[in-house]
């Protein structure tokens, strides 16, 4: 379980591409003991193992390698064309551990959809204005004022609509998480790691199964 609230970004430092799948390290500041064989990290919101730790070159900073399947590549910017590997940003944040404050929203690190950039621009006094298409069979989960993870960054959503076959969130960035996170790289057009609210699905898929249950009764009795 993740909080959405970025600890590090690191760099990929090495990246090995497979038939559906690669394997990758990334440098990073974190405290070793969040990166032993094992542990979970999210990657740009995506949980993924620790499979290998060495100490990288520069004092205090230390290399993980994780590795990412078919389905991790196929919903994440991972596995996207436009991304370059060695040298890229990602936004990390180590599990949580028993007794750590709950800040952001629980994240499962388990990405729902790929979005697309469709506005980023600034907005003055540092601010910035980040718009977020998606595919509509998503259009449930976001409600305004609701959080969302993007890229593994924890968000509120200030507005969000759906229009034809798609939807799309639009979220104002503080100065503070575009400094700490690789969300000020962020062009139109770049695909982006979506997860929408836990809580937001859970009541969704009720609401699916209860509703259609309930005019079946409704319409029997009548």
């Amino acid at each position: 379980m993740f909080t959405g609230l970025i600890r590090d970004v690191g760099i990929v430092r090495s990246w090995q591409k497979r038939a559906d799948s690669a394997l990758f390290s990334i440098e990073t500041i974190l405290n070793p003991k969040d990166l032993e064989i094992g542990a979970s990290v999210a990657c740009n919101g995506a949980c993924l193992t620790v499979v290998q730790q060495s100490s990288a070159e520069r004092e205090l900073h230390q290399l993980f390698f994780v590795e990412a399947g078919p389905q991790t590549l196929a919903l994440t910017r991972f596995g996207t064309p436009e991304f370059s590997g060695v040298g890229e940003l990602v936004n990390l944040e180590p599990a949580l551990r028993m007794g750590d404050a709950l800040g952001g929203h629980a994240v499962s690190g388990h990405i729902d959809t790929l979005g697309s950039v469709l506005v980023n621009e600034a907005t003055g006094d540092g601010f910035w204005r980040l718009r977020i298409g998606f595919a509509s069979e998503f259009s449930n989960y976001v409600v305004k004022k609701g959080s969302i993870a993007i890229a593994g960054v924890s968000l509120t959503i200030a507005d969000c609509a759906t229009e034809s076959q798609s939807s799309w969130v639009e979220i104002m960035l503080i100065p503070h998480t575009l400094m700490q996170t690789n969300l000020k790289n962020l062009r139109v057009g770049s695909r982006v790691e979506i997860e929408f609210d836990s809580q937001a699905k859970l009541v969704a898929n009720l609401l699916k199964v209860m509703i259609p249950e309930h005019l079946k009764t409704s319409f029997k009795k009548n």
